[in-house]
């Protein structure tokens, strides 16, 4: 029942466990709780049994007044106790004096490997055949509730980290739609209330001066938090202004996010004993939203989980912010582009060029063909020189006929010299020679030419020349238009590169969907795929198929000892030691942490399994060279199993190679090898 509850919301899960534990025990009462250290208290999440009733508290204080109660004793010798009910002081005030139905209590704690605790108690009646407090079988029990606690952790997890790369492709492809920064915002806020579970989120612009306190403006929210509300507060002058000013003086001062715990900061109290609203909230979060100028807004959002935060939750919001940045820059360029587009229309039809052409040698070519078109010049081109003095031709149109042998290069070198290029390129300044006196710096020419400089991503890319017959021709006018037409092919070609960042930037979150970042590895997601061809070709090819789940021993202290990079570096290593290790036809998955899978395909015979499983352990034992000159290494343990001897679907041959792993990790120190097979688990339970 608890492998197949680890999505499940884990109340029903208590719930249903309590259910079949009454159901096949028969006590009187049976529940479960969790510490919690914050008031030194056990809450019941569930129970079940004939006298639930008799559970009038929800809660159980195991400190003053409970030091000598069952439930206090359990929790702190870490072993099962057995207790008369009548005097137990962890059930002062439950009605249980009836010493036949309510005789003793069995108590059995739990503690998970991330340090939650918690205790199963039975109340047992005064006839009751009970198996030894002391008995393995209670333990099991306490076990296999903390292993499916981590699991149930890790999977809910997995979701959330796959919720939030779908959440964000989801919204690079809603984005790129938007024309307005208002639309990129709201679309943000409603991804945050409504797939983040977000308890309000709020957007306020930042004033462009630093002490400017009467100017914070809301500019958009979503979520259980009334606008008309925050609103309120943030003209309000008072404690929460005072928030707001503070928040946003740190996030320039630091530049990077925060979180605020309601309870810690007398301002924010004083919000939520005003706003009856506010009561929910337990943290608010504030992230920066940035623009070309600096601190443009800050997205708050709020949440009445005080965990709400988690690591992984705040790398999604950072991706958020980024996201919105860029397309802050997207919408300038796109506002700045249709407005150019009114201006050229009447003259040229640039404008329609530049946003209908795709990719970058076409649009150069159109901008060139339309200025040709214009009748006002009989050549365009785009050029550059090269680092031995030459020019490279990016784009060339010339209504004048060339003749065979006359090539582009030697036309322009004759008609335009080499230094005049040079000298727009080493100045970032157009040049009109017909229209303004020579400079020092720039030689003379007798060609009514123009020479625009062409930016991109804000740096000179290339130099735009057009040629006319007539130096009438080349007016202030004309010279205004081109100026434009350069600014709008940057332009062009600045938002062509913005749509192919977003372009790589989906297929970055598509590629972190489904493999692990640290590592490259694939991770638990893209296995699930995998693991099913496996099985495919395990049938087709009436070859077994191992499971191997690997846990490094020994990491902690690596981390511990040399710090978390070290730690990263370490398994890196280890990733990539394995990867060397296996066969081609083997696949290796980071599970998360220190946990790896790898299946081994094409099995004939269990033999088949040992030189692998040898090359495997040799590669993790053997000490790794870290950088600043470190020498760490770790053990490892592993369980495995193998289909199809082991029928059980993907997730069951997980499962069971992670109950080998227990047992091969609880028997570390008197084991003669560093995997357990399920099969022998099983084999060895049928012989008992």
């Amino acid at each position: 029942m608890l492998g197949d509850s680890l999505t499940q919301d884990l109340s029903s899960t208590t719930q249903q466990m309590m259910e079949i534990l009454a159901r096949y025990l028969n006590p009187s009462l049976v529940w479960i709780g969790a510490f919690k250290a914050e008031d030194d208290s056990v809450s019941i999440l569930s129970l079940a049994g004939p006298r639930r009733e008799v559970a009038v508290k929800t809660k159980i204080y195991i400190g003053t007044g409970g030091f000598d109660g069952s439930v206090h004793n359990a929790l702190e010798n870490i072993v099962a106790q057995y207790m008369p009910l009548l005097g137990d002081n962890s059930y002062s005030g439950w009605p249980i004096s009836d010493d036949v139905i309510f005789h003793a209590s069995l108590s059995v704690p739990y503690r998970s490997l991330s340090g939650d605790k918690g205790i199963i108690v039975f109340f047992l009646p005064k006839k009751f055949d009970l198996v030894s407090p002391n008995h393995t079988l209670w333990m099991h029990l306490a076990d296999d509730f903390a292993v499916f606690l981590e699991r149930h952790k890790k999977a809910l997890d997995i979701n959330r980290i796959s919720g939030y790369q779908l959440a964000i492709a989801d919204l690079l492809n809603d984005i790129l739609k938007v024309k307005e920064l208002q639309a990129a915002y709201d679309l943000v806020l409603l991804l945050l209330t409504s797939r983040v579970a977000a308890y309000g989120a709020w957007i306020v612009a930042c004033p462009e001066q630093k002490d400017d306190v009467s100017s914070y403006v809301l500019i958009t929210s979503k979520g259980c938090m009334p606008e008309i509300s925050l609103k309120y507060w943030l003209e309000k002058p008072g404690a929460v202004r005072q928030w707001l000013h503070e928040v946003i003086e740190r996030m320039r001062y630091r530049g990077c996010a925060f979180v605020d715990e309601v309870r810690a900061d007398a301002r924010l109290e004083t919000w939520r004993d005003s706003e009856p609203i506010m009561n929910k909230t337990s943290v608010i979060g504030a992230w920066p939203l940035w623009g070309d100028t600096g601190l443009q807004a800050i997205l708050f959002i709020s949440s009445n989980d005080s965990d709400y935060f988690s690591n992984n939750l705040q790398v999604f919001l950072y991706q958020l912010t980024e996201i919105l940045h860029i397309a802050n820059q997207q919408i300038h360029i796109k506002a700045d582009i249709r407005r150019r587009n009114l201006l050229y229309q009447a003259l040229l039809d640039e404008a329609d060029v530049v946003l209908k052409t795709k990719t970058e040698r076409p649009l150069l070519e159109e901008v060139c063909r339309g200025l040709v078109g214009s009748k006002l010049f009989d050549a365009a081109w785009l050029t550059r020189p090269r680092d031995d003095g030459s020019l490279s031709i990016l784009a060339h149109v010339s209504s004048v006929s060339l003749d065979r042998n006359e090539s582009v290069g030697r036309m322009i070198t004759a008609d335009l010299e080499r230094s005049l290029v040079g000298c727009v390129w080493e100045t970032g300044q157009a040049l009109f020679p017909s229209l303004t006196p020579r400079k020092e710096a720039a030689p003379n020419t007798n060609t009514p030419v123009a020479l625009l400089p062409v930016l991109r991503s804000a740096k000179l890319w290339s130099v735009l020349v057009v040629r006319s017959q007539l130096t009438e021709y080349l007016s202030e006018d004309v010279a205004g238009l081109l100026q434009r037409v350069a600014s709008l092919l940057g332009r062009g070609l600045d938002e062509m590169d913005l749509k192919q960042k977003l372009a790589d930037e989906q297929i970055r979150q598509s590629w972190l969907a489904s493999h692990d970042p640290l590592t490259g590895l694939t991770n638990r997601r893209g296995l699930e795929t995998y693991f099913f061809h496996a099985i495919l070709r395990a049938q087709r090819n009436r070859t077994s198929l191992a499971v191997l789940l690997i846990d490094l021993d020994d990491f902690k202290p690596v981390n511990d000892t040399y710090g978390h990079e070290a730690g990263d570096q370490l398994l890196v290593r280890v990733a990539g030691a394995l990867q060397d290790a296996i066969r081609n036809t083997d696949f290796l998955v980071r599970l998360g942490g220190d946990e790896f899978v790898i299946l081994l395909e094409g099995l004939h015979k269990t033999d088949d399994l040992l030189p692998v499983l040898d090359n495997i352990y040799k590669a993790v034992v053997t000490p790794f060279m870290l950088e600043a000159e470190i020498k760490a290494s770790v053990g490892c343990s592993a369980g495995l199993t193998l289909y199809p001897e082991d029928s059980a679907t993907p997730d069951g041959l997980l499962r069971h190679a992670d109950e080998a792993l227990y047992v091969a990790k609880r028997n570390k120190q008197s084991r003669s090898q560093y995997w357990v097979n399920y099969l022998d688990i099983l084999a060895a339970e049928k012989n008992d």
